[in-house]
């Protein structure tokens, strides 16, 4: 008779042959095969308990053969939250139930209009749009400054329409139905004539008349169109015209404007000789009133704090404001009558560094204010948006699109948006992808309307639900063995990294940004119970290459079924993009596939210990000790106990023994850890065989005798080398 330790190995050493082997039988093909097909139609949970070839397959796959005409308690067990840890599955000691339970999703799927990843992703978007206004103004405002100097006739204004267009927005007028020929008129008006064009626009209420009577008033055309001094605009003209534009043009105040107030200021300080001639200019007074927070200030109290002196206790200044309104008459240098004093500027290189400090400070604080507002009332609104007409219907929200994907108020009907909010981005058909518009389609992938415009199930490569098993099962998976303090602390930074992945894999879209983050991807190998020490980049890319229906792909071919079941367990296509075609059924892709591994390794155990029971229990053994984390998690387990007891000599009495005491015991005898490392749990397998063998005084085969030199037994070390060379 064959050693038990030859037999084990024989199966062992090449699993995927002797699992593929399995598989090839007829009634286990047959047995697969139905389920593979009929576990996607399963509807609810009755109609799976209802349909015994599935539900016995998915039990005995589980190892639960036993539990199978336990229908009711079966039911409460995948009926169980498993998010929350006081449910029935959570509860039960055996965490075979839970498992079983986490391999479906009888639980409708939750909807979300818009994820938490999805809505930073998209105020992210919002606040990166609101920064690059800054380089857009000066870009425009740079073109504008060089181009206008060279321009001689009006002609070569109107025909530029970039330079037009700068002037029109700079002016609040739109221009959608001005003609050239219109424009040409006002431009070359003589604003002194009331009799002018522009004049008798202004006379007869024409539409943006006001605007456009600035507008002729910003330049020094004459009637027939050239210029009646060396520039199109003076100097102050052009200034003055990019300042309307950046301040018409932005949304919020940005550091370009904030430069350019500061060069203004700087500039126009040096000129100053009176209080007077700053209060009177309003760029000037407003970068004062925003550098000392003097809010709507007026003139005349500005000057009565800035001409006291500032050593008299007496002054206005000392008085009406005490030592603020002292420190303000300080920064600057009037004399009592407002004039600046004799040999001095307005502000000296240390006052003026003072006050622009200030404006650097302040000048964003207003508009800050605003925009945490339009962002906190939005979340707030969106919160309770049921379907996509509310979202369109209401301003706020409506206006937080516009500005994040850049998109004119007029520019899309409420109709196109809600078809572009109801597309599914991943449907190359939809009408978001077919108009080619990437505002549209980025605005799509944002919010999770179906195509009714309700909200629908969020689209990401780990759903909810899976997400938090593979979180929970890195976290236990990295403390397994560990004692404190060192288990809390190796905790702590486990479920940080489980926090990390599950906020982060809702914002991952291809397979490409999946691999480019391994920080992601390290925590899934983990929760899979294996090393991420061990796999290279290019594994993973292999790995994530390969053709999940194609047996002889590169992750099926793989000795270990944990891979192909990682890659099948992502929502993503053979492109590696998202798919919803592995949604929306009772069992993922990727729970499928294990359910089937399982079953076969469950129908390979079964077989082999139908010739020898202990081989059946080495191999159970070799797959389930890795999982164990406690000497009470083996004696929970009536099968691993039997190759505890086996392998130290223990008798069927030892299991009568206090918990405790068989705990200590167990710990005495063995270190679980090891039982991670193959080798160390291969040559424990080595010894229980042996022993089982010398328990049960199996005699070795014909062949072994022969190779012994005669009737004496043949050594487990012999057995084992010689299992090794044979492999």
């Amino acid at each position: 008779m064959v050693s038990t330790y030859l037999s084990y190995n024989l199966v062992n050493r090449d699993i995927k042959t002797s699992l593929n082997r399995t598989a090839s039988d007829p009634i286990v093909t047959r047995q697969t095969e139905y389920f593979k097909e009929n576990i996607s139609k399963v509807t609810n949970l009755e109609e799976f308990l209802d349909d015994y070839q599935l539900y016995s397959y998915a039990m005995k796959a589980h190892g639960l053969e036993e539990m199978t005409y336990a229908k009711a308690f079966m039911k409460k067990v995948l009926e169980s939250d498993l998010s929350d840890e006081n449910s029935f599955a959570n509860k039960l000691a055996d965490e075979r139930y839970r498992n079983f339970a986490a391999s479906f999703q009888f639980s409708a799927a939750q909807t979300d209009l818009q994820t938490d990843a999805q809505q930073n992703e998209m105020l992210e978007k919002y606040e990166a749009v609101l920064s690059s206004e800054g380089d857009t103004l000066k870009t425009e405002a740079f073109y504008y400054e060089t181009v206008i100097d060279k321009v001689t006739n009006v002609s070569g204004l109107v025909n530029n329409s970039r330079l037009m267009n700068f002037v029109l927005d700079a002016y609040g007028i739109d221009g959608t139905y001005l003609t050239k020929d219109h424009l040409t008129k006002v431009l070359t008006s003589d604003t002194s004539d009331p009799n002018s064009y522009v004049n008798q626009l202004v006379a007869n209420g024409s539409a943006n008349a006001a605007n456009l009577l600035k507008l002729a008033q910003a330049f020094d055309f004459n009637t027939d169109g050239t210029l009646s001094g060396a520039t199109a605009q003076t100097s102050a003209q052009k200034e003055a015209t990019v300042s309307l534009y950046v301040e018409e043009e932005q949304t919020y105040v940005t550091d370009y404007y904030r430069q350019r107030e500061r060069a203004y200021f700087e500039q126009k300080m040096g000129t100053i000789t009176s209080v007077d001639e700053l209060t009177s200019d309003e760029r000037l007074f407003n970068y004062v009133k925003t550098a000392f927070q003097l809010g709507s200030m007026g003139a005349s109290t500005f000057k009565l704090i800035v001409t006291s002196d500032t050593s008299d206790p007496s002054s206005y200044a000392a008085t009406n404001g005490g030592d603020k309104w002292v420190a303000l008459a300080g920064r600057f240098n009037f004399a009592s009558d407002g004039s600046v004093d004799a040999g001095m500027s307005a502000q000296g290189s240390t006052q003026l560094t003072a006050t622009h400090s200030g404006f650097a400070t302040y000048y964003d604080d207003a508009d800050e204010e605003r925009k945490t507002a339009l962002i906190d009332l939005f979340k707030t609104k969106v919160a309770d948006v049921e379907n996509v007409d509310d979202l369109l219907a209401d301003t706020t929200m409506r206006l937080v699109l516009q500005r994040t994907f850049g998109f004119e108020a007029d520019e899309f009907s409420t109709r196109e948006l809600k078809r572009a909010l109801t597309s599914d981005f991943t449907d190359p058909n939809s009408y978001a992808n077919k108009s080619k518009d990437t505002r549209l389609i980025e605005m799509s992938k944002l919010f999770n309307f179906d195509s009714e415009g309700n909200a629908g199930v969020p689209l990401a490569p780990h759903n909810t639900l899976t997400a938090t098993m593979i979180a929970k099962q890195f976290v236990i998976n990295e403390v397994r063995f560990l004692k404190d303090p060192e288990r809390t602390e190796v905790r702590e930074a486990a479920t940080k990294k489980a926090e990390v992945y599950q906020e982060k894999i809702q914002s991952i879209d291809t397979v490409k940004d999946l691999l480019a983050d391994r920080e992601i991807l390290d925590v899934v190998i983990g929760a899979y119970g294996l090393d991420p020490k061990d796999v290279t980049d290019d594994f993973l890319k292999r790995a994530f290459g390969s053709d999940l229906a194609d047996r002889k792909s590169f992750v099926n071919q793989q000795a270990d079924g944990r891979w192909a079941e990682l890659v099948a367990s992502f929502n993503f296509d053979a492109k590696g993009n998202l798919t919803r075609e592995t949604m929306g059924t009772i069992q993922q892709r990727g729970e499928t596939m294990e359910t089937v591994n399982k079953y076969l390794r469950q129908t390979l155990e079964e077989t082999e210990g139908a010739s020898n029971e202990a081989v059946r229990l080495a191999l159970y053994f070799q797959r389930t000790a890795p999982t164990i984390t406690d000497a009470f998690g083996l004696i929970a387990d009536d099968a691993l106990m039997a190759v505890f007891r086996t392998t130290f000599g223990y008798s069927d009495e030892f299991s009568n023994m206090d918990v405790d005491q068989q705990a200590r015991i167990i710990e005495e005898n063995m270190d679980l850890a090891e039982l991670q490392d193959p080798e160390k749990l291969e040559r424990f397998l080595q010894r229980y065989t042996a022993m089982y063998d010398t328990e049960n005084s199996v005699a070795s085969s014909s062949a072994a005798t022969i190779l012994s030199g005669g009737g004496g037994s043949i050594s487990a070390d012999l057995l084992f080398s010689l299992a090794q060379l044979k492999a």
